[in-house]
């Protein structure tokens, strides 16, 4: 059996009757780097009979239930499957069956380091805390956990789900994650205006290393890239219309000036031209990276925009 039905849920691992700490994992046809994550959180510093990992499936294709079933976790672990609800309603999913106190969010292709949950909660010295931990961006998917924090890590974001940690009470009072936004992107940044109206308060924890991995940039992903892009272009116009303010115009560049720019940086169509592709295997072929990163960023910038014109004409 691959998949389990929708909705329903399967404990692995050791039964933990009273977890101080439930982390929340979504994930979406991640399966290798999702096992390198959940390895990380077996060892972790803090006591196993301390936390529950909750994983919720949504949609996944790849096998993962089966791979998770071939695991021996050392904690309880959870797994539930939704049908591509995306990630603000799977963390929702994760949410209603989570028995900690306080909540850990971390994204599927984060791996940990050993004092991650042990420094989420000594952080906690106060209950209207937001914990947010360093998310060091890695290619190394055999190991992640030696790369080293660099400024282009740096996030201001209030409340990022890649690495945060907040008491769960506070996400009820809040509402939970918003499902309109079913597609990548924003989801977890319109939830951290809810939570700053609650008066919370974001502090670092940086002993809470997430190592995020990040594949290497291949033309051959190309279009995943793009489409990502188009989808956060959707959601950027879910979030501005559900906060019309400028801290989320600035956020999400929905002004006539930035509309401008793309339409200016995109003369003549270039973007979605073919032979743009395979010119880029060939700037890939002769390894001028910096180059190829640049012209990627224009095309999927592109694709940024012309999602929020589709998103700003709809409706």
């Amino acid at each position: 059996m691959t998949n389990r039905p929708i909705g329903d849920k399967i404990s692995l691992g050791t039964k933990v009757e009273n977890p101080v700490v439930t982390v929340i994992i979504p994930t979406y046809n991640r399966k290798t780097i999702l096992l390198k994550a959940l390895n990380g959180l077996f060892r972790q510093t803090l006591a196993k009979d301390k936390y529950e990992v909750i994983v919720i499936d949504d949609g996944s294709t790849d096998n993962t239930f089966a791979a998770l079933l071939e695991l021996n976790p050392p904690v309880e672990m959870i797994y539930t499957r939704t049908e591509r609800m995306g990630p603000a309603g799977a963390r929702n999913q994760g949410l209603k069956i989570a028995r900690g106190k306080f909540i850990v969010f971390m994204d599927s292709d984060i791996v940990p380091c050993p004092e991650f949950l042990e420094a989420h909660l000594k952080a906690h010295t106060t209950d209207d805390l937001v914990g947010h931990g360093p998310v060091i961006h890695t290619n190394d998917i055999d190991n992640p956990t030696e790369a080293e924090l660099k400024l282009t890590d740096m996030s201001r974001a209030f409340f990022a789900t890649g690495n945060a940690s907040i008491l769960k009470q506070h996400l009820f009072d809040a509402g939970l994650f918003d499902e309109d936004f079913r597609e990548y992107g924003w989801e977890d940044l319109e939830f951290g205006l809810r939570l700053r109206k609650l008066g919370l308060k974001k502090i670092e924890v940086p002993e809470a290393k997430g190592f995020h991995y990040k594949p290497k940039l291949s033309v051959r992903d190309l279009h995943k890239w793009k489409q990502r892009e188009r989808e956060r272009g959707h959601t950027a116009v879910i979030y501005y219309r559900k906060h019309p303010i400028m801290k989320v115009r600035l956020q999400t560049m929905i002004s006539p000036f930035w509309f401008g720019l793309d339409r200016l940086l995109s003369l003549g169509g270039w973007t979605e031209k073919p032979s743009v592709e395979s010119y880029l295997e060939r700037v890939e072929e002769r390894g001028s990276h910096m180059w190829l990163r640049f012209v990627v960023r224009l095309i999927t910038s592109h694709s940024y925009f012309e999602g929020m014109r589709e998103a700003l004409n709809s409706n």
